[in-house]
C-alpha cells in the first residue's frame, strides 16, 4: 500500500470514507472490489481506535443470546464461518469452554440448548458442534480452575484473530481493488453544494498539507468519533453513541496456566469475562470491563478499578495464581461505540447491532456493530452509497457484493501455499516461521524474501519475537508513518512484551527515517510519545 498523494485525486470519487477502522476499511474493500472510485482517510492511524484493542475475536456472541438478540448471533456466526474462508490465517478456529458453577443462572439444560442454537446458526460441521462435558472432564482438561463449585462446562468452537492485522490486509484488498487511502489525515469540515455533502476538506496531521477531497458519496465510519464527524454536516442534539469502556490485561502462561479459552462470571457483579491464550502461546488476556465513558475518546487507557475488576476475576478463576498487579505484562483499553439505548439498559444488555442512516445533507453514518460482522456491514453501506449514486449521481449498474467470496491479502489458499514453502526456507527459527505465517498468511512470502536476501532480517528484536523484516515490511509495504503504527498496529509488539519492545523503537526510526526523512526533532517525538503510550498500559504503571 502507498499513502495517496492530492495528485492521485480523481476529479470526483464516487465515495469518500471516514475512518480507517474496521467498518471504514470494509466499505472501502466492498465499494473498491464493485468497481467504484474510493478515498478513505483517517486522522490518525488505521485501527487505530476500536479495531486495534477489542478482545480479538471472531465470533457469535453466544452470551447475547441470554438477551435475546437472536438476529445478531446468526448472524454473527455467519459471518464467522465467511471469515474463515476469506481470512484463514486470521480466523484461528479454537475451543472454548462455558464455565458452569453453582449458583449461576444458567444451568446444564439451558446452556446445552443454547449452545445447539450457536452451532445451528453457523452451520458449521457436525464435527465442531460443542459437547457438554462434566466436572471431572473439565479438570482433567484445565486442572488449575477452581474446583469449588464447578458443575461442569459446554465445550464449543470460535475463532481468535489479530484485530489490527485483519484492519490492514482488509485495507490492503481495497488498495489493490484501486481505493486510495490516506492515514494520518483528519476531515475537518465538509463541502457543500446546493445544500448537499460534496467533499470534504482535509488537513495532514504529519505534514500540515491541506487537501480538498471531492466525492458523490460520502461515508461517516469514524467509530467512537462518530458524533464528532457528525456534527460536521449538522448540530447533534441527542448522541447517537453510549460508549462503554472494555478494558483488558495480559498475564503470562507461567503465571496463569491456562490453555484453553473459558468464560465465567465475575465474582463481584456476575458478569461473563473471557480468560484467552494468546495466539503466541506465551501469554493469557483477560476481558473484558464494560463501563460507561465519559472522558475523551482520544485518549483510553485501563484503571486500578479496572485492573483491579480483572484480577479479582483471574483469581477467582485460577485461585492458585495468587496474581496482583505486579504480574501484569501489559493491557490495552477501547471503546465499544454502542448505538445509544434507552435509558435504564445495562451496559452489557444494550444491543451490539448497528445503523446506517442518512443526514439532511446526504451523508451516510454507520453506527454501533461488531469487528465479527464488519464486511455484512460494509456490503449493506456501499447497497446505501449505490442507491444514492443511481438517486443523486445517475451512477447506474453498481454490481452486487462479492466480498463474501474474494479472500482479502493473504487469505488466498494458493498465496499461502506458496508462503508456506517460501518460509520453510528462510533463515529464521521455527518459532518466527509460525509468527509470520499466523500473521500474514499469504503474504509471509515477501517477509521470508527479504530474510533470504539480508538473514540479519529474520533475526529477533525484544521480547515478541519482532523481527526486522517485519519492521521494514510494515513502512514499505503497510503504510505505517509512525514509532506506534509500527509497534501497536503492524506488528503487534505493544500487546505482547511487558516493554512494549521498545528496545526496537530505533530499528524502527531507522526504516521511517530511510521512506519518510524526517527531522531529529520528529523522530525523538515519535519515540517518546509510543514510550509514554507503553508506561500508561502496564498495570498500576500507568498514569491513569
Amino acid at each position: 500500500m502507498k499513502r495517496f498523494t492530492p495528485a492521485d485525486l480523481p476529479t470526483e470519487a464516487d465515495v469518500l470514507v471516514i475512518g480507517g477502522g474496521i467498518t471504514g476499511a470494509s466499505v472501502a474493500r466492498d465499494a473498491a472490489l464493485r468497481g467504484l472510485s474510493v478515498v478513505l482517510v483517517d486522522r490518525d492511524d488505521f485501527a487505530g481506535g476500536t479495531s486495534s484493542r477489542s478482545s480479538k475475536l471472531i465470533h457469535g456472541g453466544l452470551r447475547y443470546l441470554q438477551t435475546y438478540q437472536f438476529a445478531m448471533v446468526h448472524e454473527s456466526v455467519r459471518e464467522r464461518e465467511v471469515m474463515m474462508r476469506i481470512a484463514p490465517h486470521l480466523a484461528d478456529l479454537q475451543p472454548f469452554m462455558y464455565l458452569l458453577y453453582e449458583g449461576y443462572p444458567e444451568g446444564k439444560a439451558l446452556l446445552n440448548l443454547g449452545l445447539t442454537v450457536y452451532d445451528a446458526f453457523s452451520r458449521a460441521p457436525l464435527r465442531r458442534w460443542h459437547r457438554m462435558l462434566g466436572r471431572e472432564a473439565v479438570l482433567r482438561r484445565e486442572p488449575h480452575l477452581n474446583p469449588d463449585g464447578l458443575k461442569g462446562a459446554g465445550l464449543y468452537h470460535d475463532a481468535l484473530t489479530d484485530d489490527a492485522r485483519l484492519v490492514i490486509d482488509v485495507l490492503e484488498s481495497a488498495y489493490r481493488a484501486g481505493a486510495l487511502l490516506g492515514n494520518h489525515r483528519e476531515v475537518t469540515g465538509l463541502v457543500r453544494e446546493r445544500g448537499r455533502i460534496t467533499g470534504a476538506e482535509v488537513v495532514d496531521r504529519i505534514t500540515g498539507e491541506q487537501i480538498l477531497v471531492r466525492a458523490k458519496t460520502v461515508v461517516n465510519a469514524a467509530g467512537p468519533w462518530v458524533d464528532r464527524v457528525l456534527g460536521l454536516e449538522r448540530p447533534v442534539e441527542h448522541p447517537t453513541l453510549r460508549p462503554t469502556k472494555g478494558v483488558h490485561i495480559v498475564l503470562r502462561t507461567e503465571d496463569f496456566p491456562l490453555h484453553t479459552a473459558v468464560f465465567l462470571r465475575s465474582p463481584s457483579d456476575g458478569r461473563v469475562v473471557w480468560p484467552t491464550p494468546a495466539g503466541d502461546g506465551r501469554h493469557v488476556y483477560i476481558g473484558t470491563t464494560d463501563t460507561d465513558f465519559s472522558g475523551s475518546v482520544d485518549d483510553v487507557v485501563g484503571g486500578e478499578e479496572d485492573f483491579a475488576y480483572l484480577l479479582e476475576a483471574a483469581n477467582h478463576a485460577l485461585p492458585g495464581a495468587k496474581l496482583d498487579s505486579s504480574d501484569i505484562v501489559a493491557s490495552w483499553a477501547g471503546l465499544r461505540p454502542l448505538i445509544a439505548p434507552e435509558p435504564g439498559t445495562s451496559n452489557s444488555a444494550a444491543s451490539r447491532e448497528h445503523s446506517i442512516t442518512t443526514g439532511p445533507a446526504g451523508m451516510i453514518t454507520v453506527a454501533g456493530g461488531k469487528l465479527t460482522t464488519a464486511r455484512l456491514m460494509g456490503a449493506q453501506i456501499v447497497d446505501v452509497v449505490a442507491d444514492q449514486l443511481r438517486e443523486r449521481a445517475g451512477v447506474r449498474g453498481v454490481p452486487a457484493s462479492t466480498t463474501g467470496r474474494v479472500p482479502i491479502s493473504g487469505g488466498d489458499p494458493g498465496e499461502i501455499f506458496r508462503a508456506e514453502r517460501a518460509v520453510a526456507s528462510a533463515p529464521a527459527t521455527e518459532e518466527t516461521r509460525r509468527r509470520w505465517l499466523r500473521r500474514y498468511g499469504g503474504n509471509a512470502s515477501a517477509l521470508a524474501q527479504a530474510a533470504v536476501r539480508d538473514p540479519g532480517s529474520g533475526a529477533t528484536i525484544g521480547e515478541s519475537g519482532l523481527t526486522p523484516a517485519e519492521i521494514d515490511h510494515a513502512v514499505h509495504r503497510e503504510m505505517a508513518m509512525t514509532v506506534s503504527d509500527v509497534l501497536v498496529r503492524r506488528t503487534g509488539s505493544f500487546f505482547w512484551s511487558a516493554d512494549g519492545d521498545r528496545s526496537a523503537a530505533d530499528r524502527v526510526s531507522d526504516a521511517l527515517d530511510a521512506v519518510h526523512h524526517y527531522p531529529p526533532q520528529q523522530r525523538a517525538q515519535q519515540q517518546a510519545a509510543y514510550a509514554d503510550w507503553v508506561a500508561r498500559n502496564r498495570g498500576t504503571r500507568t498514569g491513569a
